[in-house]
């Protein structure tokens, strides 16, 4: 029965207004890889060293090997593997930069190929290899044409919002623990996106975030490409997650901080994986930084990071 009265609740109106056209809409991105593995079985996944532990749990859960692939300093597999029956092979779309690549990929290995691309939301799928993305709490699942599969309607409500809403009230610092806290509550569940998740994203502008990104990443490339080591590689259909600056020494993030910069890390785990080879991983690991270029930021913003970074260096 439905309750009358009492205090009134967030209100959030459906617009039906989704980037992604797939029925696949998942909790997360490891709920996606998830999916994925569990339709297809394969008998072993190249998996990138450099990616994080969260999406190998997938990996444990269904009970399918994987063997780690190098990349070199351009985000790119230093060698492409032959793939024998039963084989796959995942490739991360780093930062949202990667779609030439991310493409060549597909042409190669077809419906053998899966596509991280929890790092290009705006990547859609092309029919022909398998993708999945991520916006945190939710994900879009795409599968190569003729597929189909069931995905648990089940909603997820293991999630919580107190961080949103402290940030929209600018209180960014004290919700950073429920944020912390809501990172630990995700598992790979095979269960479909949130109501909450669909609502929020029917009513993002997505030309203007994508306008806005592709913009602010112009403005640090053009500072930094003297000094980066990370070769250009972003084409006009990219929508970039961040702009990757790849020094030749550690900066530290404790002074950017200072400033009101914050730039996380990608991913400390690799640091302690594997004792021996590896070595450009583990020195991305240290030396990268994912400058932020999103939607909430100006180009004033942009020279903020520029001039900033210019004093530490």
């Amino acid at each position: 029965m439905k309750g009358i009265g009492g205090y009134f609740e967030l209100e959030l109106h459906n617009r039906e207004h989704h980037y992604h056209d797939t029925p696949y809409k998942m909790k997360n991105g490891r709920a996606a890889l998830h999916s994925i593995l569990a339709f297809i079985k394969p008998l072993l996944v190249y998996v990138p060293y450099y990616t994080c532990d969260s999406m190998l749990e997938p990996f444990a859960v269904a009970n399918v090997a994987y063997r780690f692939y190098e990349i070199s300093e351009k985000f790119e597999p230093e060698e492409l593997p032959e793939l024998k029956a039963g084989e796959y092979f995942l490739h991360v779309n780093y930062f949202g930069v990667k779609e030439a690549i991310t493409a060549n990929l597909s042409a190669k290995y077809e419906d053998k190929l899966i596509i991280d691309a929890t790092q290009a939301f705006f990547m859609n799928g092309n029919g022909v290899s398998w993708l999945f993305n991520s916006c945190r709490d939710g994900a879009y699942l795409y599968v190569p044409t003729g597929i189909e599969m069931s995905v648990t309607a089940t909603k997820n409500e293991k999630y919580l919002t107190e961080h949103l809403l402290k940030r929209f009230n600018g209180f960014t610092q004290e919700g950073y623990s429920f944020f912390q806290k809501n990172e630990e509550m995700m598992d790979c569940d095979i269960v479909g996106m949130s109501t909450f998740s669909k609502q929020l994203l029917s009513g993002v502008d997505y030309d203007n975030v994508a306008e806005r990104r592709r913009l602010n990443y112009c403005i640090l490339r053009d500072a930094f490409k003297g000094i980066n080591i990370f070769e250009e590689s972003c084409s006009d259909q990219d929508v970039p997650m961040c702009y990757p600056l790849l020094l030749d020494k550690k900066v530290d993030r404790r002074k950017l901080a200072e400033q009101n910069i914050f730039v996380p890390v990608f991913w400390n785990e690799v640091l302690g994986r594997l004792p021996d080879g590896f070595d450009t991983e583990k020195r991305i690991t240290e030396y990268l930084l994912p400058l932020p270029v999103d939607h909430r930021y100006t180009p004033d913003d942009m020279y903020h990071v520029i001039k900033t970074l210019a004093n530490i260096l």
